[in-house]
């Protein structure tokens, strides 16, 4: 948690988005910065918080989804977290996109001014690459879930969805660990109801074991196996 001038500066400098931007330019930009926390649960359209204010995720996580009220199903396109930020439609002036997000935990974000970011950023191009950079990254992710969603099981799709959230060195799911299957149901495109047939099936084949929500990998190689059926 952010508490002091100091944490914010640490911040902005490990985060991939501001690499390569110098010190006294990002000491230039805390000072528009405000700490906001925000409660888990809550959720707001994302148009009508983000047309004013840029921020940047420093604790917790957050579900970006789409809600189509006529059927009442929402899809969601990510999770975001630590590092991330949102969003960068208003920044680059593109289209007017209705998404909502909602808050998993509690969260704190740096919020920023987003005309004072505009200018900002025309000073500092290794920001605006930077940016598009991590642009390129969502729109990857989307694409491989487009893809998966028409092209492979709910099986095949639960295994990436595990493996894409699992950290190479330690072998343990981050990000998505902990949360409730409609959470995760929804992240694959399905329903609980499918999510947990699946889930059960890899606790039979050995595939994974779970407690208290945190879903833990107990034979990789069957997962790696599942995720290319």
């Amino acid at each position: 948690m952010l508490t002091h001038a100091n944490d914010g500066l640490n911040e902005l400098k490990t985060n991939p988005l501001f690499k390569d931007v110098p010190e006294s330019a990002l000491i230039q930009l805390l000072g528009h910065a405000i700490i906001e926390t925000w409660p888990k649960r809550l959720c707001f359209l994302g148009s009508a918080k983000t047309i004013h204010q840029f921020y940047i995720i420093t604790s917790g996580r957050i579900k970006v989804y789409f809600y189509n009220a006529e059927k009442d199903r929402k899809i969601t396109l990510f999770i975001i977290t630590k590092h991330d930020v949102f969003d960068l439609y208003h920044l680059f002036n593109w289209d007017h996109h209705d998404v909502f997000y909602e808050t998993l935990d509690d969260i704190q974000v740096l919020s920023i001014p987003l005309p004072y970011l505009k200018q900002w950023m025309l000073n500092h191009i290794s920001f605006y690459k930077n940016a598009l950079q991590y642009i390129m990254l969502k729109m990857k992710t989307l694409e491989n879930y487009v893809t998966s969603s028409n092209l492979d099981t709910t099986a095949t799709r639960l295994a990436k969805l595990l493996l894409q959230h699992t950290n190479e060195t330690s072998q343990k799911i981050e990000i998505i660990n902990g949360l409730p299957h409609k959470e995760l149901a929804q992240l694959i495109g399905t329903t609980r109801a499918v999510l947990n047939r699946n889930i059960q099936q890899f606790k039979e084949d050995g595939i994974i074991d779970i407690k208290n929500k945190h879903i833990k990998i107990t034979n990789m190689n069957l997962l790696v196996n599942k995720s290319k059926e």
